[in-house]
C-alpha cells in the first residue's frame, strides 16, 4: 500500500429540519414507522451510506476545482477519504490525503504556492462546500424518504414545507495538518508508528494495516539529557484517528503545556533534548531525540 499524507480534515453534520422533524413526530404512536424513531435519527442511520457517498462526492468535486486552479497536476490531486460517520444527527468526517511521504507532499504543494496561502484558500472553500452539500441533500432526502413513506402502513405524503426544506448542513475544513508540513530534516524512529521531529514540526506515520484511534502525543524538552519526567511537564496533542499507511504533520506550536496552556517552542539556541511519548491502544512508546 502506498504511503499517504493527511493535509486537511473535513467534517459535516447533516440535521433534519424542524419541518421534517415535526412531520415525523406525527408517527410516534405507529410502531411500524421505523423511519420516525428518535426524531428521524433512525432514518438518517438507515441511509447513512447514501449521505456518506454524497458527502465524499461533493467534497472531492469542490476540492478538485480548488487544487486544479492552483495548478496542481491531475494525477497529483488530493483524495477525500471517509474516515468516520455516526449518529448525532448524521456526522461525517473525512481526511484529505496525498500519495507520498510528508517530504514529498511538501515539495509537490510548495511547487504551486506557499503552504500558508494554500491552507487559507482551502479553509475558505468551506462556504462553497457547505452550499453544494446543502443543495445535494435538499434534493436527496426527499428522493430517499418519499418511497419509504409510500411503503409505510398507512402510507403518507411528505408535506410541501418539509420537502422544500428537509435538512441543514454545517461543515468545516481544518487545514492545520497542511500548515504543519515542513522541509526541515527530521530525525526518525519507528515501530508500528514512525515519529519524526524537527524544531518546527512533528510527523506521525501509521506503518500498520489498521487504523489507530485516539492517539495521544506528549513532548518534553530540556537542554540536558533527563531520564525521568512528570506528566505535568508535557506539551500534549491528540489525533482522533490515523488510517493505515497515513501520516500527518503537526506544527510544534500545536502542542500545549499541561501546566499553563502555553504552546511549545523549540527555537532555543543550542542543542535540545526532546523526548516524545506516544500512546495508543497497544501501549505507550517513548522516543528520544537530540536536536543539534
Amino acid at each position: 500500500m502506498e504511503k499517504k499524507t493527511v493535509i486537511a480534515n473535513i467534517s459535516a453534520v447533516l440535521s433534519l429540519s424542524e419541518e421534517l422533524q415535526e412531520f415525523l413526530g406525527s408517527f410516534t404512536d405507529n410502531e411500524r414507522a421505523w423511519f420516525a424513531q428518535s426524531g428521524g435519527d433512525a432514518f438518517l442511520k438507515e441511509f447513512g451510506s447514501t449521505w456518506n457517498e454524497s458527502f465524499v462526492q461533493i467534497a472531492q468535486s469542490v476540492l478538485d476545482i480548488y487544487f486544479r486552479d492552483l495548478g496542481l497536476p491531475e494525477d497529483q490531486l488530493p483524495t477525500v477519504e471517509l474516515t468516520d460517520s455516526r449518529r448525532g444527527s448524521w456526522m461525517m468526517e473525512a481526511a484529505l490525503t496525498m500519495f507520498g511521504t510528508v517530504g514529498t507532499t511538501y515539495t509537490l504543494l510548495k511547487a504551486v504556492a506557499d503552504l500558508p496561502k494554500i491552507a487559507d484558500g482551502l479553509e475558505e472553500t468551506k462556504k462553497r462546500l457547505q452550499s453544494e452539500l446543502a443543495s445535494r441533500f435538499r434534493s436527496k432526502i426527499p428522493e430517499v424518504i418519499v418511497p419509504v413513506l409510500a411503503n409505510a402502513s398507512p402510507t403518507a405524503t411528505l408535506p410541501r414545507a418539509a420537502q422544500s426544506n428537509p435538512a441543514s448542513v454545517h461543515c468545516s475544513i481544518d487545514a492545520r495538518p497542511l500548515r504543519g508540513l515542513t522541509p526541515d530534516v527530521s530525525l526518525s524512529h519507528s515501530i508500528h508508528l514512525a515519529v519524526s521531529i524537527s524544531r518546527s514540526a512533528v510527523s506521525i506515520e501509521n506503518l500498520g494495516e489498521e487504523p489507530i484511534e485516539n492517539l495521544q502525543i506528549g513532548l518534553f524538552k530540556s537542554s540536558s539529557q533527563r531520564h525521568s519526567w512528570s506528566y505535568g511537564e508535557a506539551y500534549s496533542k491528540s489525533i482522533p484517528r490515523l488510517s493505515a499507511k497515513q501520516s500527518t504533520s503537526l506544527s510544534i506550536d500545536q502542542f500545549i503545556s499541561e501546566q499553563d496552556q502555553s504552546p511549545l517552542n523549540l527555537q532555543d539556541r543550542g542543542a535540545l533534548y526532546v523526548d516524545c511519548w506516544v500512546q495508543d491502544i497497544s501501549g505507550i512508546y517513548l522516543f528520544n531525540f537530540l536536536l543539534e
